[in-house]
């Protein structure tokens, strides 16, 4: 008569654990991909933020955005430590004339990229007939090289540059320093 055996070897539990540690390292691998891409819509959700705000400013301001009052295109180190003097045109009583309103629009777009995003500067180009385009520079620390670990420098917009690479390059005149991401949105009127 055979006896029956008990419970588990050791083997058998060995190739549990194994199997379990196997498991835990697939879920912690998807949590870092899930921390990048919830970083990319961190940033997403705080450009889009800026741009509709200015976009609402302009489309409540069309005088002034027919006569070219809201371009602004200083490169990256200027916007970026830019500051600015208000008129409070918005929030005040007093009078102020459209480009008054255009130049208060203007420094709360930059002031509200600087201020939302890390080392983040803003550019605004473009006019009523071909629709302006809003620019938003941030510094992006795993913007880098996957090969040197070096940071990467942003592509420079062209003329032909569309789609998604035109969402994401740099204007020539921004003069993005290594490490730099750009981000465009077009607004029409």
């Amino acid at each position: 008569m055979k006896k029956m055996q008990l419970g588990a070897t050791l083997i058998e539990a060995l190739i549990a654990v194994l199997v379990m540690s196997l498991g835990l390292l697939g879920i912690a691998g998807l949590q870092l991909n899930a921390l990048s891409y919830q970083k990319s819509a961190w940033s997403s959700h705080r450009v889009a933020e800026i741009t509709n705000d200015i976009a609402e400013k302009i489309r409540a301001n069309p005088s002034s955005a027919k006569i070219g009052d809201y371009n602004y295109t200083a490169n990256y180190a200027t916007s970026s430590a830019a500051t600015f003097t208000l008129n409070n045109c918005r929030t005040s009583t007093s009078f102020c004339s459209i480009g008054q309103i255009a130049a208060d629009d203007i420094a709360m777009y930059v002031t509200k990229a600087q201020q939302l995003m890390p080392g983040g500067a803003a550019q605004l180009t473009g006019s009523v007939a071909t629709g302006f385009t809003a620019t938003i520079l941030y510094f992006d620390k795993d913007f880098v090289n996957p090969t040197t670990g070096a940071l990467q420098t942003s592509t420079t917009c062209t003329s032909t540059t569309s789609g998604i690479d035109w969402r994401n390059c740099c204007p020539a005149a921004a003069s993005a320093p290594a490490g730099v991401r750009c981000r465009n949105y077009l607004i029409n009127l």
